[in-house]
């Protein structure tokens, strides 16, 4: 029994070392955000999913419009990741806000939501 405890924090302080992010909400340093697409970024070595909006992909029109976007709002100020949950790609669905402001709700102002069909 106790080994299997000691393993088990192990784990847990792996897990930990490669999300930083976890499930506690966060401000993070916006110099180490990487964007991937307009709904995506990355920090460290976890994915991050904006929640609330679905932007489109790359290779669709808008796409790299929207992912230049994000990227610019991400970095135009200081980041604080609220977590709410993970996807189905593990991903960590989450509300972003730069200096206080939903960066769901900006995207969707500016017209870069894909519209729902």
């Amino acid at each position: 029994m106790r080994r299997s405890s000691r393993r088990s924090v192990r784990s847990l302080l792996r897990r930990q070392a490669f999300a930083p992010l976890g499930g506690i909400e966060r401000t993070v340093d916006s110099r180490q955000v990487y964007v991937v697409d307009g709904d995506t970024f990355r920090y460290g070595a976890e994915r991050v999913r904006l929640r609330g909006i679905d932007t489109p992909e790359l290779n669709e029109p808008n796409g790299q419009a929207a992912r230049l976007r994000l990227e610019e709002l991400l970095h135009s100020g200081q980041v604080r990741v609220v977590p709410h949950g993970r996807d189905v790609y593990d991903r960590l669905v989450a509300d972003v806000f730069v200096d206080g402001r939903n960066v769901t709700d900006m995207l969707t102002q500016e017209g870069y939501a894909k519209s729902r069909s």
